[in-house]
């Protein structure tokens, strides 16, 4: 089918008609031109159809890609519009979205929507081809839309995800496609208006049956530039999650549905192909690891305290390879490669100075908040000192001028990422940040973000040392067993954990294995000493080093009950018995360096069982040697079981009393730390400003938790956004209708 003949059927008269005949509180389903792609007439029932008909999908997410990025991060907390940004840029940083805004057009979502409810209605999901399978030397049935028809599915939930982001409540879900002047009569008229919540939850069960149908199509060409075909697809375990997310969110902090939304995430980590026959096939889908792309300080820095000399990982962005272990983006809409063409990627330009006029600055840069997050980071490292492993931190006093005024402080990330220069000369500043323009194409998922989105999930589902673990060490079997499953205070909590599977063969951390002590939560890393074999690093190591080393990162008190009194009190530890030294001399002199070593141990003995030190003038003198052997063995002994009798006891008052206050003390400071990570893992992304919505409604006053925020960019902002309705654009006014 020809593509150019399928997207432009509809007649334009007939979209005049539509246009004229509707009111201005449905406007936004009058595609226009060239947005309605297709006629009555056009069935999908060829092979060919389903590669045309899907790129024309994807050619409809180039309108709605920029803004996508700008709505989540310009109303965030981490950038600032400059002066000489235009006007529609600055009002949505300020809350201040009307009707003629450039980026407030609803109709180029439902554009995207119409196409998607035409394929879905159209296709034929069992058209069968016969195909030859080259590596098994057999035929097979293969079915022709499958894959794309479950693509399309996702495309548009989250579509309607990104709506209700920017739009809020009162979104009309179509989800029939508009062919005719009766067809848009018909539907407009019905159209329900459903909240943010109703439209999370609508896809939520649209999508759920299609996830075993989840496949990469490969059409075997690019999109855009050099983006592999694949890269285009959102992959449906990830929308459904984010959707969970949202609806967990929405729903307070529920802990079902955020646990839902974790198994997504996990699910889509752990896929992998099976229609090729094989476990790691180089090229399609592995196993999603974490890598160890990162920025760090060289080893002959904390050596010669000489900190200039970093090392830069910018391969975050590439959106040119697909499926190899250390790829980082999974998904993007491809973009066109050229300024001068409609669908360019301006965020290349926005955020950084134009380099085909470089006079032109940037319209965006980073807050003082963004600064502030990374540069109070204190980086940790694991190094040789030529003897032995050591863990060494970069003092600040440490830094050059220099590498404190390009934020080498703290966390790498922002400064790897970020290059500033004034050019005096011409009186400009030449702003480049990487990751905004590096990539051609906007990005959607990269393995970063879906490992936070999990930990952000298993830490509302209950989980706060699981999602702990995914920013300090990284996950693996080894580390879920003892940091996560030991923890467990029900079946079902234990149950739920072992979901989640990191087989060794595939997920591999710095941590050997553990030395566990006490009855709660000491455990000792035993840890390798480089990372030849590692690919699952936790995320704050890509910016601020090894972080288990960090004591200041997450501080031993937050495992520490707070109240000592309740149940009664927390029981005291009995003194630990001293035993003798090896060899004994003189038994009189032995006795008395027993007891003088054991004074607290002897007098805590006889005062709650009666034991008393031995009399040694009732035994000859040639026995009294072994009688104080025998005394030292009895003593140790006894030591050991009241010390197992306190282990006990002091781990059932934990668990009883002590567990609930600690857990509660987690859950929040796991969170605080998340919000961290966010603003150092991917600011400048658009996903800001979702985080902080899905935070401040899962808090008991969503609107004093977004003024807290925002309030520290702009201090006229606090009231504006402690209201919920504010945080969300005008729809052509249907808001409050």
């Amino acid at each position: 089918m020809n593509m150019k003949h399928f997207k432009y059927i509809l007649p334009l008269a007939l979209l005049a008609m539509i246009g004229a005949s509707i009111t201005s509180c449905d406007d936004m389903l009058d595609m226009g031109n060239d947005d309605v792609l297709y006629a009555d007439e056009n069935h999908l029932t060829q092979g060919t159809d389903t590669v045309n008909s899907f790129v024309g999908i994807l050619a409809q997410l180039q309108k709605i890609a920029v803004r996508t990025n700008l709505y989540g991060e310009l109303r965030g907390d981490l950038v600032v519009v400059n002066d000489n940004a235009d006007a529609d840029l600055k009002a949505i940083s300020n809350f201040e979205v009307s009707d003629s805004n450039a980026y407030n057009n609803p109709r180029d979502y439902y554009a995207v929507i119409n196409n998607c409810n035409y394929y879905l209605a159209n296709a034929d999901t069992t058209l069968m081809e016969r195909r030859y399978d080259a590596t098994t030397l057999s035929a097979y049935d293969f079915r022709v839309f499958q894959a794309e028809y479950c693509a399309v599915r996702a495309i548009r939930a989250w579509v309607y995800l990104q709506l209700g982001q920017v739009y809020g409540d009162n979104i009309p879900l179509v989800t029939e496609p508009i062919l005719s002047l009766d067809d848009a009569n018909n539907i407009l008229a019905n159209t329900q208006k459903k909240s943010f919540l109703q439209i999370c939850n609508y896809f939520i069960d649209d999508l759920k049956p299609y996830v075993s149908w989840f496949a990469y199509p490969y059409h075997h060409e690019t999109y855009g530039y050099s983006m592999p075909s694949r890269m285009a697809v959102m992959p449906i375990q990830l929308v459904l999650g984010d959707l969970y997310l949202w609806s967990a969110s929405l729903n307070g902090g529920d802990q079902t549905l955020a646990r839902e939304a974790a198994k997504c995430y996990y699910d889509y980590i752990s896929w992998l192909p099976t229609e090729l026959g094989v476990d790691n096939n180089t090229g399609y889908k592995q196993k999603t690891v974490t890598s160890t792309h990162r920025s760090y300080w060289a080893t002959n820095c904390f050596i010669t305290s000489n900190f200039n000399s970093y090392t830069v990982s910018n391969a975050y962005w590439s959106t040119t390879s697909f499926g190899t272990s250390s790829d980082e983006v999974i998904s993007a809409i491809a973009m066109d490669s050229l300024a001068s063409e409609d669908n360019y990627n301006a965020l290349r330009v926005l955020y950084n100075y134009d380099r085909e006029n470089e006079k032109v600055e940037a319209s965006i840069s980073p807050s003082k908040i963004c600064y502030d997050y990374s540069d109070s980071q204190v980086y940790s490292q694991m190094y040789n000192d030529g003897t032995q492993n050591v863990s060494g931190f970069v003092p600040q006093n440490a830094l050059e001028e220099t590498m404190v005024q390009r934020h080498y402080v703290g966390d790498l990330r922002l400064a790897a990422n970020l290059n500033l220069n004034r050019r005096i000369d011409n009186d400009y500043e030449s702003q480049t940040i990487w990751k905004t323009y590096m990539a051609q194409d906007v990005i959607v998922y990269r393995v970063g973000q879906v490992y936070l989105n999990l930990a952000e999930a298993l830490n509302m589902a209950g989980f706060p040392k699981f999602a702990l673990a995914i920013l300090t060490v990284g996950l693996d079997n080894n580390v879920i067993e003892n940091e996560v499953l030991r923890n467990c205070q029900t079946t079902s909590d234990s149950t739920f954990v072992q979901y989640f599977d990191f087989p060794s063969r595939f997920f591999q951390t710095r941590v050997l294995n553990y030395t566990i002590t006490g009855t709660t939560t000491r455990v000792t890393y035993n840890l390798a000493e480089n990372d030849a074999n590692v690919n699952q690093l936790g995320l704050h190591a890509r910016g601020s080093g090894f972080n288990p080393l960090n004591p200041n990162y997450y501080a031993p008190s937050n495992d520490q009950p707070s109240d000592l009194t309740l149940g009664g009190g927390y029981p005291a530890q009995p003194p630990v018995y001293v035993a003798a030294v090896s060899s004994f001399s003189a038994s009189e002199k032995d006795l008395k360096t027993i007891v003088d070593a054991n004074t607290e141990f002897l007098a805590w003995a006889g005062e709650h069982d009666g034991i008393e030190v031995i009399d040694l003038t009732q035994y000859a003198t040639t026995d009294r040697l072994d009688e104080v052997k025998k005394f030292d063995s009895r003593m140790k002994a006894y030591s050991d079981s009241i010390q197992a009798d306190w282990e006990e006891a002091a781990n059932e008052w934990f668990h009883v009393y002590g567990y609930p206050q600690v857990y509660a003390r987690q859950l929040v400071v796991v969170d605080s730390l998340l919000d961290v990570e966010s603003a150092l893992e991917t600011p400048f992304e658009g996903f800001r400003f979702g985080r902080l919505m899905r935070a401040a409604y899962r808090s008991s006053n969503p609107g004093a938790y977004m003024s807290a925020k925002l309030s520290k960019r702009d201090a006229s902002l606090a009231s504006v956004v402690s209201d919920p309705k504010r945080w969300f654009i005008n729809w052509k006014g249907l808001i409050g209708q």
